[in-house]
């Protein structure tokens, strides 16, 4: 950011700044693909990532480890996320596309 380097597209993929890349007028159809994988998690799961995980980045190490406890057990509380990670465990998981 200091130099104002800029990356195009593909450079910023390879080092992790965005996770697709995506053909030109493709942005939006990737978007409510990925809108509606995400519909399909835990909504507990929704919610530690999106409010709790920023809150243990923030913390001391002490309580950023008591609290990603504390969310682990209630997010894997409900029979959905045990089936998830049974499923996962088993190797039965959804797969991830790439692209």
């Amino acid at each position: 950011m200091l130099t104002g380097r800029t990356y195009n597209a593909e450079e910023g993929y390879s080092i992790g700044l965005s996770h697709y890349v995506v053909e030109d007028g493709e942005g939006l159809a990737k978007g409510v693909a990925l809108a509606k994988r995400i519909a399909e998690n835990a909504p507990m799961t929704n919610f530690g990532i999106t409010h709790v995980l920023p809150r243990i980045a923030e913390s001391d190490p002490a309580s950023g480890y008591i609290t990603e406890s504390l969310m682990a057990a209630i997010a894997q509380g409900s029979d959905e996320a045990k089936a998830r990670l049974k499923d996962f465990l088993e190797k039965r998981g959804k797969k991830v596309l790439r692209g």
